[in-house]
C-alpha cells in the first residue's frame, strides 16, 4: 500500500503547513528544499519540532473534532445546515467506507492524516542528531517531545479505529511492495508499544514547563505521565478488554484484532499508572480548582457564597491557566473565528465555537451567529439533585412532577439561580450547582461579569426561551453555559453590539479526570469498593460542594447501600465522570470505551412544546430524529480505497 510507504529523504514540502498560529506554532516554510536544510541548525529544528506538534487534534473544531457537538449527545446543532457537515453525517448514521467521515486515517473528510503526522515525527527522531548548535540537554528534551506525540497520534487512532498501523520508523525508497503493505496490529500491542513511546520519552523531559507563558501546550512529564494512565484506561475499559463482539476478528496472519478474554491485571496497570501520574502532578503543584472571588477583580467581589460556588465547575475550565491549578494539558491556541467551515454552512457571520454556543438575550442578536448550538435535554436531566444523588432516585425528589411549572418566589435559596417572581419547571430547582454552572435555561440567569440587572445585585439576565421570545429558536433551550467564560461580554441590547467571547485555551486533561478514573480502576480492582475508591470521587465532589457518595446514599437515595455494591459503584462513577467532563469532549471516549454508547446515543430528542403559555410551554415532547448508532460504530471504518490498494489491511469489523 504506497500512501503507507514514508519516506525517510521526503522533500520537507510534503510537511503539512499550520493553518492556525499560535506563540509555539511555527512550522518550517514549504519551500525548504532538503532534510539538510530542516535540520541544519538548532532554529530550523525548532521550526520542525513546530511542525510536529502543528498535527494535534484541534476540539475547538466543531465540525472536525469527533468528539465533540453532533457526533455525540451532549450538543445539537439547531441549523439544519450542519448536519451536512462530517459530524452531522455521522450523528444521521451517515458513516460509510466508500470516504468516511472524520477520516483520521487518511486525513480527509473532516479529520486530519495523522500518519502524515507520524512521519514527521519519525524524520524528526531520524535526525535529531544532525544540527551542531543545541546543547545536548535541550536535543534530548525535544526528541522525548516528538515521542511523545508520537504515541499520541497513534493513541487517538486507536481510540477511532481500534487496531491501528504501527509506524515505527519511516520505510526507506528501497522498500519492496510486500514491505509496504503494512498491516493493523492488535490493540494490545498498540498499547505495549505506545506506553513504550512514552516510557522513552518521560526520563527526559522537564517535570512541569520551564516557562509556561511561551511553552504552553508542549508536554513535561505531568502530561505524558497523564497520557499513559489514560492509554491503559483504555486498555483495560470494556471496548478492548475482554470484548467478545469482535472474537470474529482474524486477519490474515491468523492475529486476533481485539482479544475476546477479560484481563483484570490490565486494570491494575492503569491504577498504578493513573496513581503514579496524580502523585507526580501533586508533586508539582497541581490541585482541583476552587474559586477565589477576590482573585477574579472588582467583578467578583460582591458575589454571594452561592455564585462562588456556581463558578468553581465554571471556571475550572474557563479560567486563565496561570491561575488555574486543575488543568494539567491544554490546548496551543485559543478558539479562532472561521473553525467548523462556517462559511461553507452559509453563515452571515464567521465566528468561533464560543460565539455559536452563545445564548440569545436581546433582540438586537438575531442577526449575530449566536446559538447554533444547544444543549440536548439528556445533559439536563443528568445531573444530581441537590442531595447529590441522581434525580430519578432521590426520595425527596419529586421526580414524577418534575415538569409542572413553578414561581420562584422571594427569598427562595435558588435566587442567585432563577429570576424572581417568574415562573418555570420543576426540573431547574433544587439540583446541583454544576447544573447551574452548565446549563443556562428559561428564566435562568445566565452569568456574565459585563452584564447585571436589579441595578447591579445580579449577575447576568435570566433567559427567555418561550415562544415569540428571544431565543425560542433553540429548540430544547438550553445553553451549555459550562464553556462560556464568565468574563464575556453581551450586547446588553445595544444595536450593533456584538458578543465578545472571552477566549482562552480549551483543556484537554483536567486532575478531576485523573480523580475520577483513579476511582474507576480501584473499583475494578478491588472486590468491593472501599475508602480509598470512595476518596478520591468524593475529592470531585467537594469542591462541587456535594457531600460524599456514602453519605449522599445513605441519606437521600432509595438505593442507600449502592456505595457498597462494585456494579452500582461502576454506575455511580461513570455519572460522575459524564457529569463533571460534560462538555468537554470526554464523554464520546467515555461512552465509547464502556460500550454504553447505544444506550445514549439512540435515545429520543425531548424539546419543550412550542407555546408562549408556561403550563403549555413545560410539557415535554419528542422533535426530531435522534442520533443513529449501532454496533459497528464503536470503531470508525477504513476507506475502501485504502483496502484496495493495501490487501493485508482488515476493515474494522461489522463494516465489511
Amino acid at each position: 500500500m504506497y500512501r503507507y510507504k514514508i519516506l525517510s529523504s521526503a522533500l520537507y514540502g510534503l510537511v503539512m503547513t499550520l493553518v492556525a498560529s499560535c506563540n509555539f506554532l511555527e512550522v518550517i516554510p514549504n519551500d525548504t528544499p532538503t532534510l539538510d536544510h530542516a535540520f541544519a541548525n538548532r532554529s530550523m529544528m525548532e521550526k520542525f519540532l513546530r511542525t510536529c506538534y502543528s498535527h494535534l487534534p484541534d476540539p475547538t473544531d466543531p465540525m472536525s473534532y469527533p468528539a465533540y457537538f453532533t457526533t455525540t449527545d451532549e450538543l445539537i446543532m439547531s441549523d439544519s445546515r450542519a448536519m451536512n457537515s462530517p459530524a452531522g453525517m455521522i450523528a444521521k448514521g451517515q458513516q460509510n467506507t466508500n470516504n468516511p467521515y472524520h477520516n483520521y486515517w487518511s486525513g480527509v473528510n473532516g479529520g486530519k492524516a495523522l500518519y502524515t503526522a507520524i512521519r514527521d515525527c519519525n524524520i524528526f527522531l531520524e535526525n535529531a542528531h544532525m544540527p551542531k548548535d543545541i546543547e545536548e540537554g535541550e536535543r534530548a528534551r525535544w526528541i522525548a517531545e516528538v515521542k511523545v506525540l508520537k504515541a499520541y497520534y497513534h493513541f487517538f487512532l486507536m481510540k477511532l479505529y481500534g487496531p491501528i498501523v504501527l509506524v515505527k520508523e519511516n520505510l526507506p525508497l528501497s522498500a519492496s511492495p510486500e514491505e509496504v503493505r503494512v498491516f493493523r496490529e492488535p490493540v494490545d500491542e498498540c498499547v505495549d508499544y505506545i506506553v513504550e513511546l512514552l516510557d522513552e520519552a518521560i526520563a527526559d523531559l522537564p517535570p512541569v514547563l520551564l516557562d509556561p507563558p511561551t511553552e504552553q501546550g508542549r508536554f513535561d512529564q505531568t502530561i505524558a505521565k497523564s497520557i499513559k494512565a489514560k492509554v491503559l484506561a483504555h486498555a483495560a475499559s470494556p471496548l478492548f478488554n475482554g470484548n467478545t463482539d469482535y472474537a470474529g476478528w482474524v486477519d490474515k496472519r491468523g492475529k486476533q484484532m481485539i482479544n475476546p478474554n477479560y484481563d483484570p491485571t490490565k486494570w491494575e496497570k492503569a491504577a498504578t499508572a493513573i496513581r503514579e501520574a496524580i502523585d507526580h502532578a501533586h508533586a508539582n503543584g497541581y490541585r482541583l480548582y476552587e474559586f477565589n472571588k477576590f482573585a477574579g477583580g472588582a467583578a467578583t467581589f460582591a458575589m454571594n457564597d452561592t455564585l462562588v460556588r456556581l463558578m468553581t465547575p465554571r471556571k475550572a475550565i474557563t479560567e486563565s491557566l496561570e491561575r488555574n491549578p486543575g488543568v494539567i494539558w491544554a490546548t496551543q491556541e485559543q478558539f479562532a473565528d472561521g473553525k467548523g467551515n462556517a462559511a461553507a454552512l452559509g453563515y452571515s457571520v464567521l465566528g468561533n465555537m464560543l460565539r455559536m454556543l452563545y445564548p440569545l438575550m436581546y433582540a438586537q442578536d438575531q442577526s449575530l451567529a449566536l446559538s447554533y448550538y444547544y444543549a440536548s435535554w439528556q445533559m439536563v436531566e443528568l445531573y444530581y439533585s441537590n442531595n447529590g444523588v441522581p434525580i430519578e432516585e432521590d426520595k425527596f425528589y419529586d421526580y414524577g412532577n418534575r415538569f409542572r411549572i413553578r414561581r420562584a418566589t422571594p427569598g427562595d435559596k435558588h435566587e442567585s439561580y432563577i429570576a424572581t417572581g417568574e415562573i418555570t419547571a420543576n426540573i431547574h430547582f433544587n439540583r446541583e450547582p454544576r447544573f447551574y454552572a452548565s446549563l443556562g435555561f428559561d428564566r435562568g440567569y445566565f452569568e456574565l461579569a459585563s452584564t447585571t440587572t436589579d441595578g447591579g445585585k445580579k449577575f447576568g439576565v435570566f433567559l427567555r426561551r418561550r415562544a415569540g421570545e428571544i431565543g425560542s429558536s433553540t429548540p430544547t433551550m438550553y445553553a451549555p453555559k459550562k464553556i462560556i467564560a464568565f468574563e464575556s461580554s453581551a450586547s446588553q441590547g445595544q444595536e450593533g453590539k456584538a458578543y465578545s467571547p472571552h477566549l482562552y485555551q480549551f483543556p484537554l486533561l483536567r486532575l478531576a479526570d485523573l480523580y475520577l478514573l483513579y476511582a474507576e480502576a480501584l473499583n475494578e480492582v478491588k472486590g468491593s469498593p472501599d475508602q480509598e475508591v470512595y476518596d478520591w470521587i468524593d475529592r470531585v465532589r467537594a469542591v462541587a460542594g456535594l457531600d460524599g457518595v456514602v453519605a449522599s446514599w445513605q441519606n437521600a437515595s432509595v438505593n442507600p447501600e449502592a456505595p457498597r455494591n462494585k456494579n452500582d459503584m461502576r454506575r455511580i462513577i461513570h455519572k460522575e465522570r459524564l457529569i463533571e467532563l460534560a462538555f468537554e469532549g470526554q464523554r464520546f471516549w467515555d461512552l465509547r470505551r464502556w460500550k454504553e454508547a447505544d444506550q445514549y446515543w439512540t435515545r429520543p430528542l425531548t424539546t419543550w412544546t412550542n407555546s408562549r403559555d408556561p403550563e403549555e410551554y413545560y410539557v415535554p415532547v419528542t422533535s426530531g430524529t435522534p442520533r443513529q448508532f449501532s454496533f459497528r460504530d464503536y470503531l470508525y471504518p477504513l476507506r475502501a480505497y485504502d483496502l484496495r490498494v493495501n490487501t493485508n489491511l482488515e476493515q474494522t469489523y461489522g463494516w465489511d
